[in-house]
């Protein structure tokens, strides 16, 4: 089959970018999630983290409060997340790219890390590619603000220090506190390095990784608001378990069987 081209004129147009922006803001956080979250080190490393979301509406649509058991899995410049059984993120360093699979319908998205590259597969008239490409950077420039507290805490086994961190996207604006340690022997500077590599091209993303530095250590907790297209969303991360340990044979590959979905949607 050839490749599939997106006419962006009119209303459908709207909608395909509407969807297109939202997809590309959740990918962005993912991202970022695992940058500030993931760590990179010469031995793999497993991490457990409980995830919990408040209830919360957004254009008129109720989401009810989830709680769901995360486990993350890295390996020199990869790195695979686990929600729930349900879905998974695996973020290719090596090939530049991240794949969201969906368990339930066994089906993936493949989103380029370099965006210009991904418009360009696309198709459509290189006025229509550099219009989206423009929008979307716009709308991926990042901000991002840490401060040390100074405060200390003792959560579970390990010593932590406090960090208030924000995070400015042109979709909303997440304020956190991460509580973080140096007690759990992970390197997260090679990661960052990973992400800034990666993200290169994206306004405001090297300035957000070298913010994002000044958290030393791995976050043992973080709470977080974030505010997004109206809508106030919270929730918490805490660290359950932390081990030196190789991910399974295949952790960073599609599962056979698994059907490639376009990732502007239909």
């Amino acid at each position: 089959m050839g490749k599939t081209r997106h006419d962006w004129g009119g209303e459908q147009s709207c909608n395909q970018m509407e969807r297109a922006m939202r997809k590309i803001f959740v990918s962005s956080v993912i991202f970022l999630v695992l940058a500030i979250f993931g760590f990179h080190a010469q031995a793999d490393d497993y991490l457990k983290m409980r995830h919990v979301n408040e209830a919360y509406e957004i254009m008129g649509q109720h989401q009810p409060a989830s709680e769901d058991i995360v486990e993350t899995w890295l390996s020199r410049d990869m790195a695979r997340m686990d929600t729930g059984g349900k879905t998974s993120v695996i973020l290719r360093g090596d090939k530049e790219v991240m794949y969201i699979l969906d368990h339930s319908q066994r089906t993936y998205s493949e989103i380029p890390m370099n965006m210009a590259r991904m418009f360009g597969e696309m198709g459509g008239t290189e006025e229509q590619a550099q219009m989206m490409a423009q929008m979307m950077g716009a709308m991926m420039k990042v901000n991002a603000r840490v401060v040390d507290t100074g405060k200390t805490q003792q959560l579970n086994q390990w010593n932590c220090r406090v960090y208030e961190m924000t995070l400015e996207m042109a979709m909303g604006t997440t304020e956190s506190e991460v509580c973080a340690s140096e007690d759990i022997g992970v390197d997260m500077s090679l990661y960052y390095k990973l992400g800034n590599a990666m993200m290169a091209g994206q306004q405001g993303f090297q300035e957000a990784v070298r913010e994002m530095e000044k958290i030393k250590g791995v976050p043992v907790r973080t709470t977080s608001t974030a505010t997004v297209m109206g809508a106030t969303m919270q929730s918490s991360e805490e660290l359950l378990e932390h081990k030196k340990m190789s991910p399974p044979a295949g952790s960073f590959d599609i599962p056979e069987g698994y059907s490639k979905q376009s990732f502007m949607g239909s």
